[in-house]
């Protein structure tokens, strides 16, 4: 431990795992975070949870793929969306941005 931290972590501020890994995600998979939440105007799932998940989705994804993405019913249920932080309805076809948050409504 005191190698790593006298060799590395002294000299280049981090090990570089994280930014590895963000790259890989972010920049070569072309991947977004999206928060599906249940109450959009807490930002909590069904439990009370806050932000309880947040989903790599590809980009350009939208929220009827996310709605499939979460579970295979929530998709086939799907009627539209609402941005929690805009408290909005978006279309099915709104193309989602990184860090979106977004509650999905079904029917029935």
């Amino acid at each position: 431990m005191e190698y790593i931290q006298t060799n590395i972590l002294d000299v280049y501020g981090s090990t570089g795992v994280q930014d590895a890994l963000n790259y890989a995600i972010f920049e070569l998979l072309d991947r977004i975070v999206v928060y599906p939440v249940q109450d959009e105007n807490k930002y909590t799932d069904q439990k009370g949870n806050v932000l309880p998940d947040g989903f790599l989705v590809p980009n350009g994804s939208t929220p009827k793929e996310l709605a499939y993405i979460v579970h295979t019913d929530i998709g086939d249920k799907f009627m539209h969306a609402v941005d929690a932080k805009s408290k909005m309805r978006v279309a099915s076809d709104y193309e989602l941005k990184d860090g979106d948050i977004i509650s999905i409504v079904t029917r029935g």
